[in-house]
């Protein structure tokens, strides 16, 4: 009997949609090893048992938004090919997969890239694995998963992710709701892979999220290739995030990425008003150089982003905000990048995702050549990711002393576990705990997260 194991680098939304392939599978002809069906993790997967092939199978969720995430991407799939030896078959999803699939097709006889929407893919994966295809139902399958190893609008990095733990809680489930966009930034080619913007249906995502909390996950995390573009008719991304914040039993809700030209009032209105929605929001900022900004075609300048981030705080005292840039654009001189460091500090983030600008064949940049060179696209990744550390160090200084509420999402190896905070700052506790929530005191700040200790019991679910 084989196995099939999945692995995904990028974005919340590639995880959302290899989340959603296995899911898929997990409803016709494979069933996992194991008490829980399935322990899905970014990097580590799914292993289950295969009744339509004997021999093991992988299929690989992949990212284009950067060279550096394509390279990831090949490099991962050669892991894979060693890992199913020349009997097993991998199946490549994913952007990098619907830009270029002759690249993964051409790594050999089998490897297979597999296009379109998740549903789309899993039925052409289990249709080459001679697998049965019933119509899944929602909430079939439980999944369990850690997002440890995607961030938004990244790839994963090498040391992220992990091997699959059993003891891994069913925590936190990737809630598509939105697809496409219909940006024009001159670097990016996700619209040519990822098509025009379309909404699901809001009356299904409240079904599906009632029917995910009922199955035991705790946090939703609503995402989208542009989530603040959702559209239901007259719902909108406020309308949608309120209905799920209200699913009864649902202990958080976080959103993704979205544009700063995206924080209207009434979306702040609605993250004030709910104490259930996450107080962190990821804000892509990519350069604090006007001119930058609008030879990238973004639709804001740097008055417009400060004016969103001065709303956000003044509704949500406290309010974690991370954010991407782009280093290296070509339009982006010495005296561009300072203004960019000087900006990333003015607003106070906590982290900042920090990309080296790469050609990206169709898009407009491309035509402007590479004229950055390397080694200084180098100083100035190394310039802010220090100036990232710093902030985020800063940051969570200031929450020592704090109680926060975490939610529990993984055992550590050393004993004890590890969750977020609304916030999503990262806890670990030495303690060996059974509830879902905790009340924690930050004692320490350790790397990129706080070292805590339990105060006041434990707050039981339900």
């Amino acid at each position: 009997m084989g196995k099939i194991v999945t692995h995904t680098l990028g974005c919340k939304v590639n995880f959302a949609d290899t989340q959603s392939v296995a899911e898929q599978l997990l409803a016709g002809e494979v069933t996992c090893s194991g008490d829980d069906r399935a322990a899905y993790q970014g990097n580590g997967g799914m292993e289950c048992t295969n009744r339509g092939t004997g021999a093991p199978v992988e299929i690989v969720g992949t990212c284009c938004v950067t060279a550096e995430g394509e390279k990831q991407s090949r490099k991962e799939v050669r892991r894979a090919l060693r890992r199913v030896g020349p009997e097993g078959r991998v199946f490549v999803t994913g952007c990098a997969a619907r830009l270029a699939p002759e690249v993964f097709e051409a790594m050999g006889e089998n490897v297979e890239a597999v296009a379109g929407e998740p549903a789309e893919a899993a039925a052409a994966i289990a249709a080459r694995l001679g697998m049965g295809w019933p119509a899944p139902a929602v909430g079939e399958a439980a999944l369990e998963h850690d997002s440890g190893a995607v961030d938004d609008g990244g790839f994963r990095s090498p040391e992220g992710g992990g091997k699959v733990d059993r003891r891994t809680r069913r925590t936190r489930f990737f809630l598509k709701v939105q697809e496409g966009c219909a940006g024009m930034c001159s670097y990016c080619v996700v619209p040519l892979v990822r098509g025009r913007p379309r909404s699901l249906p809001a009356a299904a995502l409240q079904a599906e999220a009632a029917a995910r909390v009922s199955g035991g996950f705790l946090e939703l995390v609503a995402t989208g290739i542009n989530v603040g573009a959702y559209r239901d008719g007259p719902v909108r991304l406020p309308g949608l995030l309120a209905a799920l914040a209200a699913t009864p039993g649902l202990l958080r809700l976080r959103l993704s990425s979205i544009e700063a030209t995206d924080v209207t009032p009434e979306l702040v209105d609605v993250l004030a008003g709910n104490e259930v929605i996450g107080r962190h929001l990821h804000l892509p900022l990519q350069s604090g150089d006007d001119g930058v900004l609008a030879d990238m075609g973004r639709c804001y300048r740097r008055a417009d982003f400060a004016a969103a981030v001065a709303r956000i705080r003044e509704a949500l005292p406290g309010v974690n905000l991370t954010t991407d840039v782009i280093v290296g654009y070509p339009a982006e001189d010495e005296a561009a990048f300072e203004r960019t460091l000087e900006f990333v500090e003015e607003m106070g983030f906590s982290k900042a995702h920090v990309f080296t600008y790469s050609q990206r064949p169709g898009t407009r940049a491309a035509a402007q050549g590479d004229p950055v060179p390397p080694p200084e696209k180098k100083r100035r990744s190394l310039r802010l990711r220090r100036l990232s550390d710093r902030l985020g160090h800063a940051f969570r200084e200031r929450k020592l002393g704090q109680v926060s509420e975490v939610l529990w999402e993984s055992p550590l190896p050393s004993g004890g576990l590890g969750g977020y905070s609304s916030d999503y700052t990262r806890f670990t506790v030495p303690d060996a705990v059974t509830a879902p929530v905790g009340r924690v005191l930050a004692e320490a700040v350790t790397g990129d997260g706080i070292k805590g200790r339990l105060v006041d019991g434990w707050q039981e679910e339900g």
